[in-house]
């Protein structure tokens, strides 16, 4: 070659090279068909697998709503067993090619199960259990074997399948070594032609490389070359494109979480409401229903206190004619008497204030909204409920810390349904302080009820933090339902939140939050609107 110009060996070397290229496709093609075949045949496998797995699951939904029905006896759960046994019918269908005789296998398995737990549903019926417990411990029998068998399937067509892909992948190795010995010829042969072409194409290349790594880090101002007329220009004129579409996209993609997280929060309120509306017409219905003979019980209670008063004086001659041995029995039994009655009465009375807090729940707030002033009320609330502590408990004592934004203007409300509320949470801080200061070792627990107050604009919001026992976690859910109470039973009707959500949240339009740490502290969180158009608003959504 060292007689021939450059522009012949170029071509020599351009044509040997392509000879190779060539023939190595020819070889690369062949490769990459049988490994295609393979690739094929592997597929085919794991859709085997897949059909297998969605048997197994349509069989577990089948079992389920056999079991349902059994049970339930209900016309649902009868047509999800029919749509789980189509469904399954459908995957076995679709395995027959793979293995005939396992997949008929099966579906005697699961002729017998189904027919054994038919049996069983009927039984349950016409109410012999006994005999259907049996019918449904043959059935389960087969369902065992149905699992098996599935399980077997799937376990086959598995090592079928990675048979398959690493005789592929042996392959495709070995064409892969052939692929770049050749593509190492080729790159030592085409350098010095690329060298010759990339100082023309370099430059705007570079540019496009940064534009492209400035999308993918999410930087969608890039600068974009500009288009040109040669290929290099089309790639750019389509980046831009791109940019242009990635900006599009990601705006709606703000938006659409934006009305996601709404949507979720909305959805949350509306599942809340309309629980505690349920839960609020039961109440109104137990309570009117219990009334009534609760009156009847503690009328007669007093009566019965005062006929039994008579008696001892009427009979008290008579008693007196006793001997000492039959005279203190005689006492004895009126004192026990008279002490059960009043024990009669204690808690008639007790009962008859839980039913009235809970005629007041169903009832709801209705007073007349108007203008008040909400730290004054603040400031009344908690001195009410300082000193109603200290007249039960003359040892109470609490350091009460209040942060109320001044400037903070009147704001529609109801007064004293506002104030019940917050009578409800300084009742409740109170007690959360005063079961840890009897709990806790250690001596420099001090008792904080904090409350703050904020101007948000459109709305206020009032926060009421105390350092007490704490919620723990699995019961803040449950806080605002009504009867549910974390205090020791007989003291607290679980009334208190419930009434207070609804006053808040219902009469209101406003929310109410909780935080709380166990053993450290409780905050809740009110927001209310300042006028009755948003709190309209706030209460339909």
């Amino acid at each position: 070659m060292a007689g021939l110009t450059i522009r012949t060996q170029l071509i020599l070397l351009t044509t040997a090279g392509l000879l190779v290229l060539v023939a190595t496709n020819f070889y690369l093609t062949r490769a990459l068909g049988e490994n295609s075949a393979g690739m094929v045949e592997a597929a085919g496998l794991l859709a085997g697998i897949e059909q297998a797995d969605s048997a197994q699951i349509a069989f577990g939904d089948l079992r389920y709503w056999m079991t349902d029905l059994a049970v339930s006896e209900l016309t649902l759960s009868e047509r999800n067993a029919q749509t789980a046994r189509a469904r399954m019918e459908e995957h076995l269908d679709k395995l027959v090619p793979w293995n005939p005789q396992r997949i008929a296998a099966v579906r005697s398995e699961l002729a017998q199960y189904n027919e054994f737990a038919a049996k069983a549903v009927d039984e349950y019926t016409n109410d012999r259990r006994v005999i259907g417990n049996s019918l449904l411990a043959q059935a389960r029998r087969h369902s065992l074997a149905v699992d098996q068998l599935l399980a077997s399937i799937v376990a086959d067509l598995t090592g079928e399948a990675l048979a398959a892909r690493s005789q592929a992948m042996t392959k495709a190795a070995t064409s892969t070594r052939l692929s770049r010995i050749v593509v190492a010829a080729s790159v030592l042969m085409g350098a010095f032609l690329t060298f010759l072409v990339l100082r023309s194409i370099i430059v705007p290349l570079r540019r496009l490389v940064g534009a492209m790594d400035g999308l993918n880090a999410g930087n969608v101002d890039v600068p974009i070359p500009e288009a040109g007329a040669d290929e290099i220009g089309a790639v750019a004129l389509t980046l831009g494109r791109f940019r242009d579409t990635l900006k599009e996209q990601n705006r709606r993609e703000r938006e659409l979480r934006a009305a996601h997280d709404e949507l979720k929060t909305t959805q949350a309120s509306l599942i809340h409401a309309e629980k505690m509306a349920s839960l609020g017409q039961l109440t109104a219905g137990i309570a009117h229903e219990i009334k009534n003979p609760l009156n009847f019980v503690n009328n007669f209670a007093s009566l019965s206190v005062e006929l039994l008063d008579e008696f001892k004086q009427t009979a008290r001659p008579a008693i007196v004619a006793l001997g000492p041995d039959k005279r203190a029995e005689v006492d004895e039994v009126m004192d026990m008497l008279t002490g059960n009655l009043e024990k009669i009465a204690e808690h008639g009375k007790r009962a008859d204030g839980i039913v009235k807090s809970m005629l007041a729940h169903s009832r709801g707030g209705s007073g007349e909204r108007q203008s008040a002033n909400l730290n004054a009320l603040l400031d009344e609330a908690l001195n009410l409920a300082y000193h109603g502590a200290r007249a039960q408990d003359p040892n109470f004592n609490i350091t009460i810390e209040r942060e109320f934004d001044r400037n903070i203007a009147p704001i529609e409300l109801v007064p004293q349904d506002i104030s019940r509320v917050l009578l409800n949470l300084f009742g409740n801080g109170f007690y959360a302080t005063d079961r840890r200061r009897h709990q806790t070792t250690d001596a420099a627990y001090r008792a904080v009820l904090k409350v703050v107050t904020h101007d948000l604009g459109n709305e206020v919001e009032i926060k009421v933090r105390d350092n007490g026992t704490g919620i723990p976690e699995d019961l803040r859910d449950k806080l605002f339902q009504p009867f549910f109470t974390t205090k020791p039973t007989g003291e607290g009707t679980g009334l208190g939140l419930s009434i207070s959500y609804d006053i808040i949240t219902q009469q209101h339009g406003g929310t109410i939050a909780v935080d709380s740490t166990f053993g450290e502290f409780t905050e809740f969180a009110i927001r209310l609107p300042r006028s009755r158009q948003a709190a309209t608003v706030g209460a339909r959504t």
